[in-house]
């Protein structure tokens, strides 16, 4: 009985540390200015969709866009300009990259903020899976579903 229960808490200790391990890995690799190169998405569907990202911001507007993320503190912004944006300046976030849920086994979790780091939107956060993490570029994805259609947003980023 003994051994099963030294076996067991190894195994545990094993599976945390392994998590831990990419966690921290990832939050070193994720410091600093990353610019988001390309935001694309993939539908089965013919139709002709105008699709918004992270609170209503369209995809093309997030296309070269800096993004700054700071590890010590897990927080980070993005700066939208240009005429194609319908809302322009610096957006606010917290970070965090959970442990497995649903069989997302590494992703991240951004949850919008203001300037004083409090959600204005009940605690909504996105959650997407990370498909790419080295220390010059990263690639995210998540899936959203409008007017019935399932789409995969791909976003991918170079370090700068």
């Amino acid at each position: 009985m003994r051994t099963i229960f030294l076996f067991l808490t190894c195994i545990l200790l094993y599976s945390c540390g392994a998590s831990d391990a990419f966690t921290r890995s990832a939050k070193i690799s994720m410091h600093g200015v990353w610019i988001l190169k390309e935001a694309s998405f993939d539908t089965n569907s013919s139709a002709t969709y105008n699709v918004s990202v992270l609170n209503d911001v369209p995809l093309k507007c997030i296309e070269d866009t800096n993004w700054e993320f700071i590890s010590n503190n897990n927080t980070g912004s993005y700066a939208l300009s240009g005429t194609s944006c319908p809302e322009t300046g610096i957006y606010n976030f917290i970070w965090s990259i959970p442990k497995e849920m649903n069989g997302l086994k590494h992703s991240i979790l951004l949850k919008p903020v203001n300037n004083k780091m409090k959600s204005e939107i009940n605690n909504k956060g996105y959650r997407m899976q990370f498909h790419e993490l080295k220390d010059d570029r990263m690639t995210w994805s998540y899936d959203l579903i409008i007017d019935g259609e399932k789409f995969t947003i791909k976003l991918n980023f170079e370090k700068q």
